[in-house]
């Protein structure tokens, strides 16, 4: 790694790394003294906050931190699995404010897990657990029922592994516990081909399936990350509607019409 340190003193250097998915560099943000964007390989996959761990800068990130305000209440017990590590926003913000969560973080890189744990403060500890590991082989290493919540934030680029779409939903319904979840990054644009083919896989395998996203997104207008959520039990879509409305990213449940022409493939 090079560029550790600051710049005279003053604003930290960037940090740079190489890895088997693309060159790693770490940027300062000028505007917050602890802030730091990940980018890998010139696409940003990731923010932290040093000297804050609940700030969540990212829009999708912030929502789905919105999201988790209803589906993991602070001071209620949880197991989550996180599908990608990233910059490792999420799982800190839970060790932040769910201190008694079990966290479980499988990232293929090892460089991105080093380059947290030095440069983002990335600490394990024996409620948050870092596997090393291609997620849809560790994934098939894990107990039945382990879960609460499967979070899935994995990309290559802009696009999920292949190995992490349609049926890999069978694997994650294998790992929720009666009632968990399961929640689901995509990347997508009109007609909304990867959102169409995920969400009719969730609703094959998933009782109750919903979908959020920015404004623009959810309503069919902007490409950009929208959020796929699926339990074999009831979701809290009225909760879920009146968190995701604030805050400076403010997100809605994609209408029950739009939701269905998606899942039947209509875009």
């Amino acid at each position: 790694m090079a560029g550790r340190g600051r710049r005279g003193g003053g604003r930290p250097a960037v940090v740079r790394a190489t890895s088997s998915i693309g060159p790693l560099e770490l940027e300062p943000d000028p505007r917050r003294r602890g802030g730091r964007t990940l980018l890998i390989d010139g696409l940003v996959h990731g923010y932290v906050d040093l000297d804050d761990p609940t700030h969540l800068e990212v829009d999708y990130v912030a929502r789905i931190g919105a999201a988790l305000e209803v589906l993991v209440p602070r001071g209620a017990a949880a197991r989550v699995l996180h599908l990608g590590g990233g910059a490792f926003s999420l799982p800190r913000f839970l060790a932040a404010t769910r201190p008694q969560v079990e966290q479980t973080v499988v990232e293929r890189s090892t460089a991105i897990v080093r380059l947290a744990e030095q440069h983002l403060r990335l600490r394990r500890t024996d409620r948050l657990r870092v596997v090393t590991a291609d997620a849809a082989r560790a994934v098939r290493r894990l107990e039945d029922g382990a879960f609460d919540l499967v979070l899935g934030d994995a990309f290559v680029g802009t696009e999920t592994p292949d190995a992490l779409t349609g049926a890999f939903a069978d694997e994650v319904r294998r790992l929720l516990a009666p009632g968990g979840r399961y929640l689901w990054n995509v990347v997508d644009q009109p007609p909304w081909p990867v959102a169409a083919a995920e969400l009719a896989a969730l609703r094959e395998r998933f009782a109750h399936v919903t979908a959020f996203g920015g404004r623009e997104v959810a309503r069919g207008r902007h490409a950009g990350n929208l959020l796929l959520l699926a339990s074999a039990a009831p979701l809290p879509l009225e909760a879920l509607a009146r968190r995701l409305a604030g805050g400076a990213h403010p997100a809605e449940l994609l209408a029950a019409g739009r939701l269905a022409s998606l899942a039947d493939g209509a875009g």
